[in-house]
């Protein structure tokens, strides 16, 4: 017992007393009355109170502490009394644990711990009860009782057998099993549809009643169109269905294996492609051995599928929907280049001649002109016979005998060199295949030399390293159709050819034109991918000092030349999507005809006499492009030699 202080233990003491007196001056103890009116007395001390006025014993845990205040205005009855009695521990979080010979007040977290001596039922008592629901589903009962609980019961759940256990104060477990009781009430039969993925359901509901399972107040029926079970009874039954129903949903694997031709893709990237695509769907990517296999037969174009039988036909359908005709792109290339260049020179040398040698006159060395020294040296040698005053006009004059006198040389020259390339590559490709077009000379290049020397200045074993590269036209493109009728190409295009210069350091020079980009352009436009336009002109001017100023004579002192170059490229292109058949065989019938018309205006003409031209002219017009490839040649050659005539031509078939 926990010691009172003064005040607080005269205040029970007299309690007591009047108590004890009330007790022994009333009726018969066991109806004896007890006036209560206590205010903040000893939780302890009111144990006691209790305790005399009942007859029962207590024991009481360490932990039972605090205070309590009970207001009655009239007499309390010793069982009225044990009811105020109650309410304050559990007000106090306390319970009673009954016991042989005493009772044990704790609290109520630790009264699960512990367990009575005597058999459940006592009022007051904390009590662990088993309750068993029929009917209703126990998750169903566990969330409509739990939220009604006190947070020191505890509500465990049996679903095997269909119980719930319930720790918690007597009083509580009689509210909670009335509860329970109004609930667990038999409800309208609910009807379970049970859906079947590989197995009949005819021949599972077969399996169903040859099992004799079925109860007289149960039913169960076949869903046809859906492949589905439905079935009426009770949850015991409707589970055990539901378990049969899925392991024989489970054994049905029949395997089976199809070949399919394929007509444009290749059979060893759609197998790929189709085979990552089923693995996504049906998750086999956790390790497990996929059951579908595709192998891929190159020779034949055809796919081998080994699978379940009631997946090849998802597996073919997809096949067939990528097995479709590609489309073709027909790229057409413009490359305009123009160039002229222009040169215009007049000079006047002359010189005089002493002892055969010019000691001294005019003489401007500029670039295009004759040199006055090599034409007067080769004249006084006669070496090479008769001199070469050079390009364009020239006047020469002389005075004086043989070995004396003076010669002057006027000359003039207007030069103009011009240049028109015109190169239309076209080429067809499949959608998103590179093709490359090359229309070239394959020339070689110089690229190092080495030889010994021995005794002698003649080397030994010489030998060079050559590399040929390409000069002239490539042409390399991807293109990619879009869904919007336009076309991305990934464009390569060089333009080389020879200047016909040689570099200082030996080795010929060439003029290179490249571009490689990326485009977007709308079916059948055109479109420029490059240009250059180039303006340029040049003099060069030589005078003698002072005397080229001097007026009249001043022009035979100075000398000049000039030049002027243009240049004009564009490089444009088109491309054109052909979906099919027609379509390119429109398209090559045009092409044909414009060959056609080339190659005739091209083709010099024939004017019957010695020796004859031959007709270059393509052979095919685009009206019949299914003619033998010999057409025009072996016969012809045949008729004009009277030699026997030949077998007729095999011709192509329209497919």
């Amino acid at each position: 017992m926990i010691p009172l202080n003064p005040i607080r233990a005269a205040y029970v003491a007299l309690m007591l007393g009047i108590v004890q007196a009330v007790t022994l001056l009333s009726a018969p103890a066991a109806h004896a009355q007890v006036e209560m009116n206590l205010r903040d007395a000893d939780l302890r001390s009111f144990v006691e109170i209790v305790s005399e006025a009942t007859g029962r014993n207590f024991v009481l845990d360490e932990g039972v502490r605090g205070t309590v205040t009970v207001l009655a205005p009239e007499d309390l009855s010793p069982a009225d009394l044990y009811e105020v009695f109650l309410s304050v521990l559990e007000l106090n979080r306390l319970t009673l644990v009954s016991g042989n010979g005493a009772d044990r007040i704790v609290p109520i977290n630790v009264a699960r711990e512990l367990s009575g001596d005597v058999p459940p039922g006592g009022l007051g008592d904390f009590q662990t009860r088993v309750i068993e629901v029929r009917h209703v589903p126990l998750s169903e009962i566990v969330e409509v009782v739990r939220p009604l609980l006190p947070a020191e019961a505890i509500l465990t759940p049996l679903p095997r057998s269909n119980r719930l256990i319930l720790s918690d104060r007597s009083k509580n477990h009689a509210r909670i099993i009335n509860l329970i009781e109004r609930i667990d009430v038999p409800a309208e039969r609910p009807i379970e549809m049970i859906r079947l993925r590989n197995a009949n359901a005819g021949e599972v509901l077969d399996v169903i009643q040859s099992m004799g399972i079925v109860p007289d107040d149960a039913a169960v029926s076949v869903d046809t169109r859906s492949n589905a079970i439905l079935v009426s009874g009770p949850d015991d039954l409707r589970q055990q269905l539901r378990t049969l129903a899925g392991r024989l949903d489970t054994q049905r694997n029949n395997i089976s294996s199809r070949a399919i031709e394929l007509n444009y893709a290749d059979a060893t990237e759609l197998a790929d492609v189709v085979l990552r695509a089923i693995t996504n769907q049906s998750g086999d990517d956790t390790g497990q051995i996929s059951p579908i296999r595709i192998v891929p037969e190159p020779k034949t174009n055809t796919l081998l599928i080994t699978g379940p039988e009631e997946r090849l036909g998802d597996i073919a359908e997809m096949v067939h929907f990528l097995d479709r005709r590609p489309s073709q792109v027909l790229v057409e290339a413009v490359i305009f280049e123009m160039s002229v260049d222009g040169f215009a020179d007049l000079s006047a040398q002359f010189g005089l001649i002493l002892n055969d040698a010019i000691i001294g006159g005019v003489e401007l060395a500029l670039e295009g002109r004759p040199s006055l020294t090599n034409l007067v040296s080769s004249v006084l040698n006669d070496t090479n016979g008769v001199g070469s005053p050079g390009n364009g006009g020239s006047i020469g004059v002389a005075a004086g005998n043989g070995s004396e006198g003076l010669v002057g040389l006027i000359s003039a020259i207007t030069q103009s060199n011009s240049t028109r390339l015109l190169s239309t590559p076209s080429i067809m490709t499949l959608n998103n295949e590179e093709a490359e077009i090359v229309v070239a000379q394959n020339v070689p290049f110089v690229t190092g030399s080495f030889s010994t020397v021995g005794t002698d200045a003649v080397p030994d074993n010489p030998f060079q390293t050559i590399e040929r590269q390409d000069v002239g036209l490539t042409l390399t493109v991807t293109p990619q159709i879009n869904a919007d009728d336009t076309v991305k190409l990934a464009i390569d295009q060089e333009v080389s050819s020879l200047t016909n210069a040689t570099a200082s350091a030996g080795g010929e020079i060439t003029a290179r034109r490249a571009l490689s980009t990326n485009v977007l352009v709308r079916d059948g436009n055109v479109i420029m991918l490059g240009g250059l336009l180039e303006n340029g002109s040049g003099s060069v001017s030589q005078a003698v000092p002072g005397l080229s100023k001097l007026p009249v004579v001043g022009g035979l002192f100075r000398g000049k030349n000039s030049s002027k170059n243009q240049r004009v490229l564009l490089i444009m292109l088109r491309p054109r999507v052909v979906n099919s058949e027609k379509e390119a065989r429109h398209l090559t019938r045009q092409l044909a005809r414009q060959a056609k018309a080339a190659s005739l205006a091209i083709a010099p003409d024939n004017d019957d006499t010695y020796p004859r031209t031959s007709q270059v002219g393509l052979p095919f017009d685009g009206a019949d492009l299914n003619q033998p490839f010999d057409a025009g040649f072996v016969d012809d050659v045949a008729q004009q030699r009277n030699l026997p005539p030949l077998p007729n031509r095999l011709r192509f078939g329209e497919n």
